[in-house]
Formats: structure tokens, C-alpha cells, sequence
């Protein structure tokens, strides 16, 4: 058992991790369905969402969705007295239980940035990004974070088909992006003045020049 914030976190026979002491916020507890990532990962799941809930003290109900940095988790009731964590699936079709697609996503993430000693910076999932033409094509990116109002990610992706006309480029949904172009996924939390480069099937991160 873990106190969190006066809220308990608990492995139940090896099948969810699940909080006791919500139910004073939201008549319901919060639980995750144990999969295939280390019980930590999930551990900081729930703790995410008791950050949102004692802090912002919002109303759940039945498939709210929240975002969970750079990936979106859904609150189903299934139990009258547990919401589960569901979470979008990798193409965005639908939901499906458990959160093992989020924790792998911001491991990725996290990874790339270490390896750079970098922080990470997640973008949000319901954040806005910059795109030229060949983007959803799969073509070649060189993406450039810049320091951006908090609507944005910062995130301006390039390919070859970019005419060098800024009025071309067009202001797209993070989300969009990502289902089509699962392969940049992981580059995504390089801080704001950083970028990548992917060509021909390398990928080069640097610090943006003034």
C-alpha cells in the first residue's frame, strides 16, 4: 500500500492497481487493470489522476476523457463503485482497457530525452501542430519545437513537399498526426529548441540555431 496525497494506492490480487479514499471526491474509486508494464508505471498512472482530481476537483462521468501527456485515457464505469482507465488505441478507432499503450508511449519519450540529457517536455494530446504537405504521406520530417502559447505543442513538421510558402502550412490537431505518423512519436517531448531530422531512415536531434 502507498499514501498518496491522504489517498491509498493498492494491488488487488495481482489485477488492478486501484485507490481507496476517492470516492470522498468523485463517489467512485479509480482503478487499472495490471498488464504488461512494470507495477510502477501504473502506480504513477493513478497518481496523475489524483494530482487532476484533489487539485481541480472536477466532475467525472461516464467516457470523460482525459489526457494523460502525450496520450488520452477514458473513464468507464464498470463496477458501480470503480471507474476503469481505458485508453485510446493506437490507430484511434476506439478505447480499450488498461493504460499499457500511454505508459509505453511516455517510456519512449522519456528514453530519447535521457539519452540526449535532455528534459522532457510532453507535449499534450489535446495540443495543435504545425504541418506541411507530405506529413500524413509518410515522407521524410525535420521537426522544430518552438516556445509556443499553450494551445500549441511548439512542434512545426517539414518534409521536401514544403513549398517554403508559410500560408501552406496548416495548424492540425496533435492527434492527427500521431495516428498517422506513429514513427515520430517518440521524438515528440524533446524540449522547445530542439529538432529532429529523419532521412532516409536515420534520425538526428540537435539544438535549434538562434
Amino acid at each position: 500500500m502507498i499514501i498518496y496525497k491522504e489517498i491509498e494506492i493498492n494491488i488487488n490480487d495481482n489485477i488492478y492497481v486501484e485507490t481507496k479514499g476517492l470516492n470522498s471526491h468523485l463517489g467512485k474509486e479509480i482503478r487499472i487493470i495490471i498488464g504488461s508494464q512494470h507495477r510502477e508505471d501504473y502506480i504513477d498512472i493513478i497518481k496523475y489522476i489524483v494530482d487532476y482530481i484533489v487539485t481541480n476537483r472536477p466532475t467525472i462521468s461516464e467516457s470523460q476523457s482525459i489526457c494523460y501527456y502525450s496520450w488520452l485515457l477514458q473513464f468507464r464505469l464498470m463496477d458501480k463503485n470503480y471507474y476503469d482507465l481505458y485508453e485510446i488505441n493506437s490507430d484511434g478507432s476506439d478505447f480499450i482497457r488498461g493504460c499499457d499503450t500511454a505508459i509505453s508511449i511516455i517510456r519512449n519519450q522519456s528514453e530519447i530525452c535521457s539519452h540526449y540529457k535532455l528534459p522532457a517536455q510532453f507535449p499534450n494530446f489535446s495540443q495543435m501542430i504545425v504541418i506541411s504537405k507530405g506529413v500524413y504521406e509518410g515522407k521524410d520530417i525535420e521537426g522544430i519545437r518552438y516556445e509556443s502559447p499553450e494551445h500549441m505543442s511548439g512542434w512545426w513538421l517539414i518534409t521536401d513537399d514544403y513549398d517554403n510558402n508559410i500560408e501552406s502550412l496548416i495548424t492540425v490537431h496533435y492527434h492527427h498526426v500521431i495516428f498517422q505518423r506513429p514513427d515520430i512519436l517518440k521524438y515528440l517531448a524533446l524540449p522547445f529548441g530542439y529538432r529532429f531530422l529523419m532521412e532516409n531512415g536515420n534520425v538526428g536531434i540537435s539544438k535549434n540555431e538562434d
